[in-house]
């Protein structure tokens, strides 16, 4: 049976749904904005019908799919509205940008029972996915320090609505959540409690948007972490990122390096600092439908996604009120 599935925005990654939607049996039949300015034209080439608002959109079209790619205050809401009409959800991150909201998510996923997944998908990356299969096969022993980094360049704008907290979040929360969902993933740790430090010292035409961020947490194992993001990179970089991540473990060192292309594993027995990677055998899109139709799982869970925008928001929140957050 094909799956209809329709786009709420455009504001994020919607390319990790586009790239693949012809490999599968999905059909898109619609899509709209979900704040007044937000640009459809992604779609334009595609021919898929317009709708003028996200409500017309479910109401008019019953999906089985809808792909939450709106401004970040409006993410929980409008997968929570979806999924009570019987949709699955794929949303852009962060899941929601209070604890409330966050809450008002997890209770709707548990009593509808709709597949949610969130667009966290460096994990599919071959350096972050072969460094994961690395430290679960112990090769560098048990997990205690991990450091991750996030680095953006500003571009020439970001929208005006980065200069207001209750639309835009935290920086942590938009690109911070990347790095506290790798880190996590590959070092297979819990974070236990948090401080952070977050200031908007650079682009002070958006005031709400930390353009510079620090996270220290402890693990669950008695271990550590910390985290670098930063809006930053100056244009003349190569990539408009640079993804990083280290994890240090009883007997050895997993880095993934080079603006998150390559990998250095070192143990006891080994310094390579360009270790072979693996590709991936699964995409993001595809395990989606796969979870939908019956015959896969999602690499990344409801749970996870929910559980790392929880960090997320409490890191943030230990930064205002510099304290730390018990997790």
């Amino acid at each position: 049976m094909t799956l209809r599935l329709v786009f709420a925005g455009s504001t994020g990654h919607v390319g990790y749904v586009l790239r693949e939607l012809a490999d599968f049996d999905v059909q898109a039949v619609g899509c709209a904005p979900t704040f007044e300015g937000e640009s459809m034209a992604v779609f334009e080439p595609l021919g898929i019908p317009h709708y003028s608002c996200w409500k017309c959109l479910l109401k008019e079209t019953q999906p089985d799919i809808v792909v939450v790619d709106a401004r970040y205050d409006l993410n929980a809401q409008i997968s929570i509205a979806a999924m009570k009409q019987g949709a699955h959800v794929i949303s852009e991150k962060p899941a929601a940008l209070d604890l409330e909201d966050l809450a008002a998510l997890r209770q709707t996923i548990a009593k509808t029972g709709r597949i949610y997944t969130l667009m966290l998908a460096i994990r599919y990356e071959p350096a972050f996915w072969t460094a994961h299969r690395l430290v679960s096969e112990g090769m560098i022993g048990d997990p205690v320090l991990v450091s991750g980094q996030k680095s953006y360049r500003w571009g020439a704008s970001r929208p005006e609505w980065y200069a207001d907290p209750s639309k835009y979040g935290s920086t942590m929360a938009w690109v911070g959540i990347h790095t506290f969902d790798f880190a996590r993933w590959i070092a297979g740790v819990e974070f236990t409690e948090v401080y952070a430090h977050h200031a908007n010292l650079v682009h002070i035409e958006r005031p709400g948007c930390q353009d510079v961020a620090t996270v220290i947490a402890s693990l669950s194992n008695g271990g550590s972490a910390v985290f670098n993001i930063d809006y930053l990179r100056p244009e003349a970089a190569k990539t408009h990122g640079d993804d990083r991540v280290r994890v240090v473990g009883s007997r050895g060192i997993v880095e993934v390096c080079d603006e998150g292309r390559s990998l250095h594993v070192i143990t006891p027995d080994m310094d390579e600092s360009d270790y072979p990677l693996d590709t991936p055998d699964r995409s993001f899109f595809g395990d989606f439908v796969h979870a939908v139709e019956g015959t896969g799982d999602l690499l990344i869970t409801a749970d996870e996604g929910l559980s790392i925008t929880e960090f997320a928001l409490k890191a943030a929140l230990a930064a205002d009120t510099h304290k730390p957050v018990i997790l």
